[in-house]
């Protein structure tokens, strides 16, 4: 990425932090627009470059924050991907690591609340190659097990945002279930959208 390219995205990134400082201190209404310039350190107009109005900043936290969630699930997943001899362990782990870390993330889970999937929309543009490159592993995997690629990416988008949406009903209100009572059947089901049964053990991971 470009230096300039990076520097306006860091400076993006930078905004969009204290935003969500601000607004976990004094709540989305109480918080202006010239809070957020504030605590930023920028102009007024530099805010405008960025984000058309405050909607548009709302709207583009909640995929920021999402997407650093499964940033954060897929970079655990490349360190630990020798441990999975076979896909049905892998696919596994990767639900098991997605449902731990937005337990451990239940503040940030409180502002994305069910929007998380909609990470995957704005991914590229928040992050850097780097970032591609683990969530392309995680597909390769897949693929080399045997999965078509758009296929697998579809199918990673619907258990993105399932488990997304039930876990937030589950860890921040504990109704209609608690966390302990649907991890499993919530498991087994997106086992079950990626096409991987959790007995599977034929398709090896290389």
């Amino acid at each position: 990425m470009p230096a300039a390219q990076e520097k306006k995205l860091e400076k993006k990134r930078r905004i969009l932090e204290n935003a969500y400082q601000l607004f976990k201190s004094k709540n989305i209404y109480n918080t202006a627009i010239d809070d957020i310039v504030k605590a930023s350190g920028i102009a007024r107009g530099t805010f405008y470059l960025y984000f058309k109005d405050k909607s548009d900043l709302i709207e583009q936290l909640l995929f920021f924050k999402s997407a650093e969630s499964m940033l954060a699930v897929v970079r655990e997943m490349r360190s630990q991907a020798e441990e999975y001899p076979d896909l049905a362990g892998y696919a596994r782990a990767f639900i098991s690591l997605y449902i731990d870390f937005l337990m451990e993330q239940k503040e940030a889970l409180a502002v994305i609340d069910k929007n998380i999937s909609a990470c995957m929309r704005y991914f590229p543009d928040f992050y850097d190659e780097e970032a591609k490159t683990l969530y392309n592993d995680i597909i390769d995997h897949f693929v080399r097990g045997g999965f078509d690629a758009d296929d697998i990416q579809r199918k990673i988008y619907l258990v993105v945002s399932m488990i997304g949406s039930v876990c937030s009903d589950a860890i921040l209100f504990g109704r209609p279930y608690g966390i302990d009572e649907i991890r499993e059947p919530l498991t087994a089901s997106a086992l079950r959208v990626l096409g991987v049964t959790a007995d599977q053990q034929g398709s090896m991971i290389e």
